[in-house]
Parts: structure tokens; C-alpha cells; sequence
């Protein structure tokens, strides 16, 4: 791009290809490139060698719009180049003639309104005149079928309406034709009846039928916009989208006016190519004229062919637009939209926040119930220990008596060998060494428990044993609320659909049970990567159905 290119100038030159494409029927690239007007805005030709050193300016282009394109540039409708006008003293032929006069008359675009009185339908253009009602004048006009089928019209002969574009004399015959580019209807009346002639086609169709809407995903993020940038409906949807992470894309277009079919068309196709899940169309409110562009026939059919569900957000105070009739969801204004694409993400919210409160409340009454059993756990404790400790004090009395009658018994024992012979006291000391083992055999049991409790009391089990009940408590309750935090996950639907489980709506609603069904239903099944419908032929219970 040229650093002097004047701004304003490419945009006339935008202006006139747009113009031009529409009058031929044919793409914006056949009239021109982008960098070709790039190129004349920067340059700013002044004479047809000039214009001719413009990469894809040939003779025959130049021959097509040279002239017209010197007169832009030069903004004066009144130049004509030297050569062309016979500076050189010979006449101009009739073809260059015919050239530099189509080149004079494409300046005069223009919006003209009449009656049609003449009408040929062809299968590549439209031959028609219009006639002034007031004095008769005429004119004759030429419309490429292209721009025919954008205009959303079906031409009658008698009907009044609205042409925008610019005359042209066709060389071969000589004839002058206003070349179309453009056309609506006059009178709200006359709008609403071809309004409502293509709504009954569309029913007729089956395009309005409510069993053809598809419901939104349940959580979408990747948004495709396509509205004015320039309007306040795109600031209207963005001040009320919540912060749920949508990811939206925007393609600007025009809302109003005959081009805004073509841009809108052109959207809607660049979005089929595109991964998104929800696309939205949105504008403000307005009169029913300047509403034409959404009750186009093409634009609808487009609309109810598109890949993944339309939500459109296009008012009137009284008639839904045909866009919005076909479309999935239609709501009355920008705002209503925005909100719509919230309501899930909001559900799911309020969902998770009584969830929290029920964790919260199961987690409150776990605390409580260990709380008493801890209180319970160390009034045990308590009691064990006391258990212990008389236990401890009957064995150290009875010990205290075993060992009181143990000496006693060795010491008579030792009194006794000594009045006895050498052998009687060798029987004797054995007889003294197996007592002592039946002694010691009692006494074992009570020894041990008794050094088992010293013990326990030395490692100071008392704290020990509150402190891992107290911890076990604790533990518990971490695990109860684990168990809990899983169960929500567990009933997550989106969990359950990734499973291979599946959701089954009957119209709007969630079909719970075959008793919510009925033959001849249709059925929108809802899997974990789309969405299908099926018709219900036969309806079988698992179980008997209590009626």
C-alpha cells in the first residue's frame, strides 16, 4: 500500500466497484483487485497512459472503465482525455464514442422510482420498464438474475418500486438501459404483503416448523457475531456477556440497506468454515423498510442450512423477521441475546453454589457427630486407664502378698534342712527349687501386665491415644467431604455424556421417563460431540408403568 494513497479517494473507488459488480452480477475481483484501486488511489492518474501503468489496467479493462475511473480520480465530471476527444483532428469512432459516454453516464447513479410496465424474466437477467405515473415517461432497465434473487423481491408488472443504479448504452444496439443493481419496494403495505407471501413459502416448506429448531449447546463458548461494529446493537451484547469465557467472533457488516444483503450472505458463508457453536446475527430495532435485509428469501434459506444452531436477536414491535423465524432462537433485542447465551453458565452457577451449601451443611453435622465422639472417645480413655490403674494396684498387692508368703515358706524350708541328713536335704532343696517354679509360673502373668502398663503410662498413652482419635476424627471428616465433592462429579451431566450416556429432550424438556413420551414425538438426542433427532415409532417399558 502506497504511503500517499488518499483514504477518501479509495473509498469512491470501493464505492463505484460495488456499483459496478452489482449492475454486471458479477464478483467484486472481476471489476477490480484491491490493489489495483489501492494502486489508482496512491497514483492518482490523470491520463490514460497514466492509469494504463496500474498492474491489471489492460485496453480492453480501460476500454470497460478508464474513463470513468480518470473521472474519479480527477473528480470532475466533465474530464475527457485529449486523444479521446479528437485532439488530433480525427473524429472518434462509435465505439470510442459509446465508450467515453458510458463513461460520462456511470457518474449519474442514481435512485429512481417507477412503475413496472414491461417484464421479461430470462434465465441470466431481467429485462423490464419503468414508467413514470405522473407524465408516462419511461425507461428501459436491465437487472442481472444475481442481483434479482438478493433483492428479495418477485417483480410484477404494475408494481412500484425503487431502483438504484446508473445508465448505460449497449454498444451493439445502441440502446440506452438503467443497469440495476438494487431494488425495493414502496409502501409498508406493499413490503408487508411480499413479507408475508414468502413466510407462508418458508412454512410451506417446513423452514418455520418448530420440531427443525435445535437448542443451544449447554455450555458455548466459541460465539461467531456478525452485525454492524459501527452500531449500538455490538455494544449492547458486549455490556451484557457475562464472563463465562466466551471466545466471540466478529465479522462486520452492514444491517441496512440493499448492500447489506450481500454482506450479510457473505458472513453467514465465511462462518460455515469456521469452528464455532453458536453464531448470532444482531441489530437494533427499526422500521419495517429497514428491516428489508432480514426478511430476504436467500438469507433465510442460508440461515436454516447453517451447520450449527443461529440465535438472532432482530426486533420489531409487532412481526418476528424471517431470518428470525427460521433461525434456532429469536429474541427481540441484543441484550436478550447476550442474556440467553448466559442463562446456562448462570444455572450452573446457582447449581454449584446449593451444592456448596449442601457440602457445607454435610460437613457442619460430620463435625458435630465427631466432636461427640471425640468427647466420648476420651471419657473411654478415662475409664481405661482407670481400669488400668486398679488392676495395677490389685497385682502389686497381690504380689506383695505372694512375695510375703514366699519367703516365708523358704525361709521355714531352709529351718527344716538343716535338722534333715545330707540326703534328705538334697531331696529337700529340690523339692525348695520346683516351689520356687510353680511360684514364679503364678506370679509370670500378673508381672507382665503389670510391666506392660508401666509402660504405657511411662510413653504417655493417655495423650497419645486423644491425639490419634482426635486425628482420626479430623480424617473422617476430610474423607466425608471428599466423598461428597466426588458425588457432585459423579451426577455432572457433562460426565455422564462422555461416558456414552446420552440426554433425550421432548421439545424443550428433559424426558425423565417413557411416560413423558409418546408415539409420533420427536425425540432430540443430545451425545457428548452432537446433537440428532429421531421420530418415536414404538415406546417398551422395563418395568411395569404405574398409571
Amino acid at each position: 500500500m502506497l504511503k500517499n494513497m488518499d483514504d477518501n479517494l479509495l473509498r469512491k473507488l470501493k464505492d463505484w466497484r460495488q456499483t459496478r459488480a452489482s449492475a454486471e452480477g458479477v464478483p467484486l475481483f472481476r471489476i477490480l483487485s484491491n490493489k489495483a484501486l489501492e494502486d489508482i488511489a496512491g497514483l492518482k492518474p490523470s491520463s490514460k497512459e497514466e492509469l494504463m501503468k496500474v498492474n491489471g489496467i489492460k485496453d480492453k479493462r480501460f476500454d470497460k472503465y478508464g474513463l470513468s475511473l480518470l473521472n474519479i480520480v480527477n473528480d470532475d465530471t466533465n474530464f475527457i482525455d485529449a486523444k479521446e476527444e479528437g485532439a488530433d483532428g480525427k473524429p472518434l469512432s462509435i465505439s470510442e464514442y459509446l465508450n467515453l459516454l458510458n463513461g460520462k453516464l456511470i457518474l449519474c447513479q442514481a435512485k429512481i422510482c417507477g412503475e413496472i410496465s414491461s417484464l421479461d424474466i430470462r434465465n441470466s437477467a431481467l429485462y423490464f420498464s419503468l414508467k413514470d405515473s405522473i407524465d408516462g415517461s419511461a425507461i428501459n432497465c436491465l437487472m442481472w438474475k444475481s442481483a434479482y434473487m438478493l433483492c428479495g423481491i418477485n417483480f410484477e408488472i404494475g408494481m412500484e418500486i425503487i431502483l438504484e443504479g446508473y445508465p448505460d448504452i449497449y454498444k451493439s444496439t445502441g440502446r440506452l438501459s438503467f443497469k440495476t443493481s438494487s431494488a425495493e419496494l414502496v409502501g409498508e403495505g406493499t413490503l408487508k404483503k411480499q413479507y408475508e407471501l414468502l413466510k407462508a413459502k418458508l412454512q410451506k416448506e417446513g423452514l418455520l416448523d418448530i420440531s427443525r429448531k435445535r437448542p443451544l449447546p449447554n455450555f458455548p463458548q466459541k460465539i461467531g457475531l456478525i452485525t454492524s461494529k459501527s452500531g449500538a446493537a455490538i455494544g449492547d451484547f458486549q455490556m451484557n456477556l457475562g464472563r463465562y469465557g466466551f471466545k466471540v467472533t466478529l465479522i462486520d457488516s452492514r444491517v441496512e440497506g440493499q448492500l447489506a444483503v450481500r454482506e450479510l450472505l457473505s458472513a453467514i458463508r465465511s462462518f460455515e468454515r469456521r469452528d464455532i457453536e453458536v453464531l448470532v446475527l444482531i441489530r437494533g430495532g427499526g422500521s419495517f423498510e429497514s428491516l428489508l435485509p432480514f426478511n430476504n428469501e436467500i438469507l433465510a434459506r442460508e440461515v436454516a442450512k447453517f451447520p450449527v444452531p443461529v440465535l438472532v436477536g432482530v426486533g420489531h414491535e409487532r412481526d418476528i423477521s424471517l431470518i428470525g423465524l427460521v433461525a434456532d432462537i429469536a429474541v427481540s433485542t441484543p441484550t436478550a441475546v447476550a442474556q440467553t447465551l448466559n442463562e446456562p453458565w448462570q444455572e450452573a452457577i446457582a447449581e454449584v453454589q446449593l451444592n456448596r451449601q449442601k457440602l457445607l451443611s454435610k460437613f457442619t453435622s460430620v463435625l458435630a457427630k465427631n466432636r461427640a465422639d471425640i468427647q466420648g472417645g476420651f471419657q473411654t480413655i478415662k475409664e481405661y486407664f482407670r481400669g488400668i490403674f486398679e488392676n495395677f494396684n490389685n497385682t502389686e498387692q497381690a504380689f506383695l502378698r505372694g512375695m510375703t508368703v514366699f519367703r516365708a515358706r523358704i525361709f521355714e524350708l531352709k529351718k527344716q534342712m538343716e535338722r534333715f541328713p545330707t540326703v534328705t536335704r538334697r531331696e529337700m532343696k529340690n523339692l525348695f527349687n520346683q516351689s520356687r517354679e510353680r511360684v514364679l509360673v503364678a506370679l509370670r502373668a500378673p508381672i507382665n501386665y503389670l510391666t506392660r502398663a508401666i509402660r504405657l503410662v511411662s510413653m504417655g498413652i493417655r495423650f497419645d491415644t486423644a491425639r490419634q482419635i482426635f486425628e482420626g476424627s479430623i480424617s473422617n471428616a476430610r474423607n466425608s467431604l471428599i466423598s461428597l465433592e466426588k458425588l457432585l462429579e459423579t451426577n455432572n451431566p457433562e460426565r455422564q455424556l462422555k461416558l456414552g450416556y446420552s440426554i433425550v429432550r421432548i421439545g424443550n424438556a428433559v424426558a425423565r421417563s417413557i411416560k413423558n413420551i409418546k408415539k409420533g414425538d420427536i425425540a432430540q438426542i443430545q451425545m457428548q460431540d452432537g446433537t440428532f433427532k429421531s421420530e418415536v415409532s414404538e415406546i417398551r417399558a422395563h418395568f411395569k408403568i404405574n398409571e
